[in-house]
């Protein structure tokens, strides 16, 4: 099982891949795409300057700092596009292949016929834009060309384990560490990197810097009767559509009987899950047990925006657990293993802000 870590400038390359990364991938976001269409229409789905490399010059130095060391890189194009788009997306795949990518992520159908309508030859990853929810899909998908899916992140255990089971002949992916969301990110309409636009380099500094990254690990340390009020302040609802103040409430058929009390859970389930705390760096590692055995090829660590000493430690963290899981531990001592090393890296004790719910029916 293979650790894919993010990045965004070339200066992480090395220090990654010395932590442990075995795969990159990476986003572009140039000045002429931003020029013409601004960062909230973000080729690659983070709309961030910060989540971003800044030119195909600095993915060619990433690429050929990751090669030398026998490290694939792949380039995110995960977005949907529109027909005016694709000369300048095309450009945008050109200056990639260019660079020498190894593989592309990839959402849009629109796209993926692109590419094999040309006859380029590359490896696509569908995103969870691509919105892969059974095995129909993946043979959907591999009939494509697609060599790799990555899971959505609203999949419990049991049911990554069974699509992970029968796809065969396709390499599988999973989120692992970080940026949780409640919703389908290939359903998604929301925009983000509004405050980018409307207030430039007052938000790209901080953010350049991961300031936003230590004000929300400060703010999950104190206690809720404090950082819940913070969390749902309208004061941070721009920073992504998701996060901005609504109701949510929960309806079912009338010709379906529902328990009352239930439905109100679920009713608070979603509402408590959407604020500023929502998306902070939730983990799976503990079910690294059952991915392995399922036979996960890939797990993916979200964050290109984090500072690089963030992402060294999920590296670090990410390289220990798979360390250990190759004693063949019992899931019982691998899940003790897992939560010592977490409070052992990251200097607190995991919250139990879980990525996945459920436990797999293997015969473990």
């Amino acid at each position: 099982m293979k650790i894919l870590s993010p990045v965004n400038k070339p200066r992480e390359v090395e220090s990654l891949i010395a932590a442990g990364a075995q795969e990159l991938y990476c986003g572009v976001l140039s000045s002429s795409w931003k020029k013409k269409y601004t960062n909230v229409a973000s080729p690659n789905r983070r709309e961030w300057k910060a989540s971003n490399l800044n030119s195909y010059q600095e993915l060619k130095e990433v690429v050929t700092l990751a090669h030398s060391q026998d490290v694939p890189v792949i380039l995110t194009l995960n977005a949907f596009y529109t027909r005016p788009q694709y000369p300048a997306l095309e450009k945008q795949l050109e200056e990639g292949l260019r660079a020498g990518v190894d593989a592309l992520i990839v959402a849009d159908l629109g796209l993926i016929l692109f590419i094999r309508e040309r006859g380029i030859k590359i490896p696509l990853h569908i995103s969870t834009g691509g919105t892969t929810f059974n095995s129909q899909t993946i043979k959907f998908y591999q009939e494509l060309g697609a060599s790799r899916i990555i899971l959505p992140r609203h999949f419990s255990v049991p049911e990554i384990v069974e699509i992970v089971q029968k796809a065969k002949g396709m390499e599988m992916e999973s989120f692992i560490l970080n940026r949780g969301c409640k919703n389908i990110d290939g359903f998604c309409t929301f925009q983000h990197g509004v405050n980018e636009v409307r207030w430039g380099p007052v938000w790209n500094i901080p953010k350049s810097r991961g300031l936003d990254y230590y004000f929300l690990n400060t703010l999950r340390r104190l206690p809720s009767r404090i950082s819940s009020p913070i969390s749902r302040s309208s004061l941070f609802g721009s920073v992504g559509a998701c996060f901005l103040n609504y109701e949510v409430q929960a309806f079912s058929s009338p010709s379906i009987k529902v328990n009352e009390e239930k439905l109100r859970s679920a009713e608070r389930s979603l509402s408590s899950t959407f604020n500023l705390l929502s998306g902070l760096d939730p983990c799976g590692v503990c079910h690294l047990y059952e991915f392995q055995k399922a036979g996960m090829h890939s797990v993916k660590i979200v964050g290109r925006s984090n500072p690089t000493s963030k992402k060294l430690k999920d590296v670090k963290f990410l390289k220990a657990s798979l360390n250990f899981l190759s004693r063949k531990p019992s899931q019982e001592d691998f899940v003790i293993f897992v939560k010592e090393k977490y409070r052992e890296i990251y200097r607190f004790p995991c919250g139990e802000l879980c990525y996945y719910y459920g436990k797999s029916s293997l015969n473990l």
